[in-house]
């Protein structure tokens, strides 16, 4: 892949005091006054199909990933030196792209604060997969989320903007492609061209473009609509984007129509930046060192060069060395950076299988850390959160009708976790996640993530050894509310054994048994002969008689339950029904292909397919 234009080789040049021509923008006469909002109703829907977690002034990031001073220098001058130039660029793309962990996003978001503070950033998201129901990740909402905040930049752009809107507000739930049309290149059409030159140039950043969607064929699609964009000059912006060079990237950069239109900039993973690191760990050190009271000499310059070649040209692997052994709920600083220092003897001489093999040691050791009396309870917080990302819809329905509580709170309740004991767990991992101000988790890296998902690399920890062990533990709950609940319940009065606060009993019951039966159709994680055997005996019949006293939307697919099942029980727990009795009470316009019976004897439920609810719940017909 070759590098073209002034940024060719980027990575090994410092800019020194380089003229910057001052285009600015009046930040008095362009930002409109907030407290006026109300009266634009239009960019209220906007905000509501946008991700304002993502933004880069967000307090849902904050503290946002920044580079320390003194590091990563050549990437941000070169980048901000391109933002801020006067001069008509004859490429109005931006890409830095590198491996995880080498600092991207500390590079894009002081490049937003550097860019906002000289008045030529237009927007700036940072697209992220590690959260969790506070999504930010989701590609339809990235063209809403710029013209927000560009909206907030350009009045004239606001007004058009807004009434636009109100007049369909359909707009923000159209595909891609019509969003940026109708939501960027036409209200810029409509613009005064003295309008036109306040925003002309400035710049927009988007961070991890590999972190949105559910697959690759989104990133391609948006890469495409801007460049298509920049190349019929239907928007005046500078677009920057940051992400890993993953194959689908590279190949949509490097097309020979978007290639001509692109500067490229990579960050390495380098040991030409240990200098860098040198900085960084020096500093965070210092700091707890003068936190703790400690004495000069518990920390010597060759344990600094030991660490920095542990960190193997990853500020990633630096940033968590810092957690680490400044955590609070640590045996202390000198223990855990003897415990860190230690790796190094494991380390000498073992070679790198791939660029974060040096990571991997590292959140081995992490996990290792954890006590083993938390672990269980940390490995299945981790495993429902990660299921929590891929289940939207309903946990989104749940908290709206409960907005004071948070995900968490369910996640706890499910797995009767009290709050002080959901706080320990999630404090057992201080160095790679923390829980936010609204009590969600929140990853300081995806790559930790990746670790757990990934039984090569992590092994014992990976979170998806313990599918099977939760799924037996949920259905002893759900056993247990059955054994206290009376024969045909409207509504349930139990008190979960460890509750974290006082959720209504039939809410948390229906998110037990979403979460239930989820994993136990989790694509890739079929039930074994134990579990299918206990599934055979629970009380189906129960479930929509606790829930709404009749039938209900149902949390179980038969086909995709059907196929986890172990093939001893497969047909004794789901199968087709064709009983004539139960036609008389069938449902209009259900097929007899859509009917299913599930359990047996007195156990069994009906479920069938509604062209309009889905699948749904009902006692089996007597």
């Amino acid at each position: 892949m070759s590098n073209t234009g002034i940024l060719q080789g980027a990575h090994d040049f410092v800019l020194k005091n380089p003229h910057l021509s001052d285009n600015s923008i009046n930040v008095q006469q362009t930002i409109h006054n907030t407290t006026a909002e109300h009266k634009r109703p239009g960019l209220k829907i906007l905000l509501r199909a946008s991700m304002p977690d993502a933004f880069y002034d967000s307090s849902a990031r904050d503290p946002p990933p920044s580079c320390h001073p003194g590091t990563r220098y050549n990437f941000i001058d070169a980048i901000t030196s391109w933002g801020l130039s006067a001069k008509q660029h004859a490429r109005c793309m931006l890409w830095l792209y590198g491996p995880a962990g080498v600092g991207k996003s500390a590079v894009a978001q002081t490049c937003s604060e550097r860019l906002a503070a000289g008045g030529r950033l237009a927007a700036a998201l940072f697209f992220s997969r590690s959260v969790g129901l506070h999504k930010r990740d989701d590609p339809h909402r990235l063209f809403p989320s710029l013209a927000y905040q560009i909206a907030t930049k350009s009045r004239p752009f606001g007004d058009i903007l807004d009434k636009r809107i109100q007049d369909d507000p359909t707009l923000v739930t159209k595909s891609m492609r019509e969003q940026f049309q109708e939501l960027l290149v036409k209200p810029l059409s409509q613009l005064e061209p003295s309008a036109v030159g306040v925003i002309k140039g400035l710049v927009v950043i988007i961070d991890g473009l590999d972190e949105c969607g559910k697959g690759p064929e989104m990133h391609g699609d948006i890469i495409e609509i801007v460049a298509t964009s920049v190349r019929n000059r239907t928007t005046p912006f500078l677009w920057a984007f940051f992400s890993r060079p993953e194959t689908h990237i590279v190949g949509s950069f490097t097309t020979n129509s978007i290639q001509s239109l692109t500067h490229r900039l990579e960050i390495r993973v380098s040991r030409k930046i240990d200098n860098e690191i040198t900085l960084y760990l020096t500093d965070g050190l210092r700091k707890i060192q003068r936190r703790n009271g400690l004495p000069d000499s518990w920390i010597s310059e060759r344990d600094i060069g030991v660490l920095v070649n542990l960190s193997g040209g990853l500020f990633i692997y630096a940033a968590t060395v810092i957690r680490f052994v400044g955590s609070h709920k640590s045996p202390g600083p000198v223990d855990q950076l003897r415990a860190v220092l230690a790796l190094a003897r494991g380390h000498e001489g073992t070679g790198s299988v791939h660029p974060l093999s040096e990571l991997d040691l590292f959140y081995t050791l992490v996990m290792r850390h954890v006590p083993s009396e938390t672990l269980l309870r940390i490995q299945a917080i981790l495993l429902l959160t990660l299921f929590a990302t891929r289940t939207t819809d309903f946990l989104i329905e749940m908290l709206e009708s409960h907005s004071q509580w948070a995900r968490t709170i369910w996640i706890a309740n499910v797995i009767g976790l009290s709050e002080s004991q959901f706080r320990n767990a999630c404090g057992s991992l201080h160095s790679v996640l923390e829980l936010d101000s609204s009590q969600e988790i929140k990853f300081y890296h995806a790559s930790f993530m990746d670790f757990l998902q990934d039984p090569r690399r992590s092994g014992e920890f990976c979170i998806y050894s313990r599918v099977d062990s939760l799924r037996m533990e949920l259905l002893q709950r759900l056993n247990y509310v059955h054994a206290c609940s009376i024969e045909e319940p409207i509504h349930i009065d139990i008190a979960w054994p460890t509750p974290w606060s006082k959720t209504d009993s039939s809410d948390a019951y229906r998110f037990l048994v979403h979460v239930f039966f989820a994993l136990c159709q989790w694509n890739g994680h079929p039930l074994d002969s134990l579990m299918s055997e206990a599934l055979f005996n629970l009380q189906f019949h129960m479930i929509p008689l606790i829930r709404h006293g009749g039938i209900c939307k149902s949390d179980i697919s038969p086909p995709l339950l059907k196929r986890n099942i172990h093939a001893d029980f497969r047909d004794r727990i789901v199968r087709r029904s064709y009983d004539p009795f139960v036609y008389l009470h069938k449902p209009g316009n259900v097929s007899w292909e859509d009917f299913y019976v599930i359990g047996c004897g007195e156990n069994k439920v009906l479920c069938w397919r509604d062209k309009y609810h889905g699948w749904c719940l009902s006692p089996y017909p007597t």
